[in-house]
């Protein structure tokens, strides 16, 4: 039987009595509170349907987010961490409630994904993006760099370089080196405090390096793009007339801040998608960076059964992963919208504060993930020169722990850019958000 003590959902979800709880952990459903006010981004703590506000202790899990860093930065405490790329929120609950029912039952043996796994991946991505997924074309990972590599493996024999755009997600160039190929950066150009694509420069670079592989992030990771359609059918004309496959990351798409559009790449049009995968998880949406599940996709049938036919057999993954995978897209429409306002929140929170408390570091509301790159070489001009072999963002880092228990990532870690720039993981309760800025300006305020 279960118990409620292990759900602990009393104060996570609003309006959910705890009888109602108890009651549906045992007979095995599970009784939502009223979702009439969740899709607002007003008034952040009184229209949720969960209570996002909640502080929830992660220390002492083993996380590398909490534990890790506060193991690295010894003696110097770390009170928010807001580095690495995950939420310090309780997760869906439907998650938790389907990982025990299963646990519940003693024995651990071949198991095959949820009957209803691939419908509700199918689903969710067509209600919320008109997005169609074609039954069939959905091919399981472990992650969405696992599907990266064994698409960088097949489609390369030449060995070229890779394209990425940067400043990029740091896990691209890791994947790369995996599969031992090197990588051309396509530097992004920042006008008037937008970061925006070069395509001129693109050109050139897969001409000069025959390139047959581009890394695309969308929504953009750090910078935070939502790419318009406009500049992602330029981009892949470009590609597409070069010979260049498209390879989507679209980790992010479930967090957009108010006023800002996702459009996954392969809707633009028939030969985009034939010419492109997309690779998804619910890792970033849910909180399960711990699950080891992700997938990928293409209308091109052909390079999907080449796929794996080349290597990638990913038909069972662990099956703990694909319950909660399966029970997030299923339950988990309103959560999605609670979080997505409320990182709405924080991003307005974080630039309130820095124009008006804090302007030594320069920040504007981005348009999706829940990253935010902020500006800090004023910081680092009156911090002076870093140490011999030392970056700049490593100075950056090395002060905020130090001076003011925040942990935020170097901007260098993206790629050319990233100089001067610090990623700031805003996926925490206003509580700790405030606190960490708090702390940040005292800091430096103190240099």
């Amino acid at each position: 039987m279960l118990k409620s003590k292990n759900l602990n959902r009393r104060f996570f979800m609003k309006g959910a009595s705890a009888t109602a709880l108890i009651g549906s952990a045992i007979g095995g459903g599970l009784a939502l509170p009223s979702a009439a006010n969740a899709r607002g981004l007003g008034n952040i703590s009184m229209s949720m349907s969960y209570d996002l506000n909640e502080e929830f202790n992660r220390i002492g899990s083993g996380d590398a987010k909490w534990d890790g860093i506060r193991r690295r930065a010894r003696p110097f405490d770390v009170p928010f961490p807001m580095g690495v790329a995950d939420m310090d929120f309780r997760t869906l609950p439907h998650v938790t409630e389907a990982l025990m029912r299963r646990m519940g039952h003693q024995n651990w043996g071949y198991q095959a994904a949820p009957a209803d796994y691939y419908e509700n991946i199918i689903a969710w991505n067509k209600k919320r993006y008109n997005q169609e997924v074609k039954p069939g074309s959905i091919l399981n990972s472990h992650g969405v760099l696992d599907g990266c590599l064994s698409i960088l493996k097949l489609h390369n024999t030449s060995g070229a370089p890779i394209l990425v755009q940067t400043p990029g997600y740091s896990g691209f160039f890791g994947v790369v080196r995996n599969a031992q190929f090197t990588t051309v950066e396509n530097p992004l150009k920042l006008i008037d405090g937008n970061w925006e694509m070069d395509l001129e420069a693109m050109a050139s670079q897969i001409d000069e390096n025959e390139v047959k592989v581009m890394l695309f992030c969308n929504p953009q990771n750090p910078t935070g793009n939502c790419w318009s359609p406009d500049i992602m059918r330029a981009m892949g004309d470009l590609c597409i007339e070069k010979g260049v496959l498209v390879v989507a990351d679209e980790i992010h798409c479930d967090f957009i801040n108010k006023g800002a559009t996702y459009t996954p790449y392969a809707t633009l049009g028939e030969k985009y998608a034939m010419s492109s995968y997309t690779l998804k998880s619910t890792s970033k949406s849910f909180n399960l960076a711990a699950q080891h599940v992700a997938y990928l996709f293409s209308d091109n049938m052909e390079m999907i059964n080449n796929l794996k036919k080349s290597g990638h057999q990913r038909g069972s993954l662990n099956i703990l992963g694909m319950i909660a995978c399966n029970a997030a897209y299923k339950h988990g429409a309103t959560y999605m919208d609670d979080m997505q306002a409320y990182m709405d929140g924080n991003c307005r929170l974080l630039e309130d504060f820095c124009s008006k408390s804090m302007r030594d570091i320069d920040y504007n509301v981005h348009e999706g993930t829940y990253l935010a790159f902020i500006d800090c070489s004023s910081v680092a001009k009156k911090l002076g020169k870093p140490e011999e072999g030392k970056r700049v963002g490593d100075m950056l880092q090395k002060f905020f722990i130090e001076k003011a228990g925040v942990n935020l990532n170097p901007g260098e870690n993206y790629g050319t850019g990233g100089r001067g720039y610090m990623r700031m993981n805003l996926a925490t309760t206003q509580h700790k958000l405030k606190g960490a800025l708090a702390a940040m300006k005292m800091a430096i305020d103190n240099i």
